[in-house]
């Protein structure tokens, strides 16, 4: 709303008040002028598009993991209930913290259900471990 009213702004047609007045002939500063207010909604524009494309600055999972046999009976899987993940980029962060400890096995987690299920060893970590992985992303843990 505030870049359309710039816009607008800038474009109105002027008033016979305005265009008698116009005696001074120098040139805008750049904070002025078009130029600048199109630099500010091409930026504006990036940054509200940031969900779309914040996957690419996450490394993928499956690419930098080895495979790793597990016996049945050592894999735990829990579902940990996650406040404030509000996008696709929130999920990559979440997953990929978690990705980093050894004996993932699989993270999944889902803004609009507000959760994150994990597969893991038990034998190479543990609850409290992928707990404070999420935590470290900024999000909290609702028990």
């Amino acid at each position: 709303m505030v870049l359309a009213f710039a816009w607008y702004q800038k474009f109105k047609p002027k008033s016979a008040a305005e265009i008698d007045c116009e005696c001074d002939d120098e040139k805008p500063k750049f904070i002025n002028s078009k130029g600048f207010l199109f630099l500010i909604t091409l930026f504006v524009g990036v940054m509200l598009a940031f969900p779309y494309y914040s996957h690419i600055f996450y490394s993928s999972p499956e690419t930098n993991k080895e495979i790793v046999y597990v016996e049945q009976s050592n894999v735990k899987e829990i579902r940990v209930t996650i406040e404030g993940m509000t996008c696709t980029g929130c999920e990559a962060h979440i997953e990929n913290e978690v990705n980093k400890l050894d004996g993932i096995l699989k993270v999944d987690a889902d803004y609009e259900a507000a959760n994150t299920i994990v597969k893991y060893d038990k034998t190479k970590v543990d609850l409290q471990k992928v707990e404070t992985a999420i935590l470290s992303t900024g999000y909290k843990i609702v028990k």
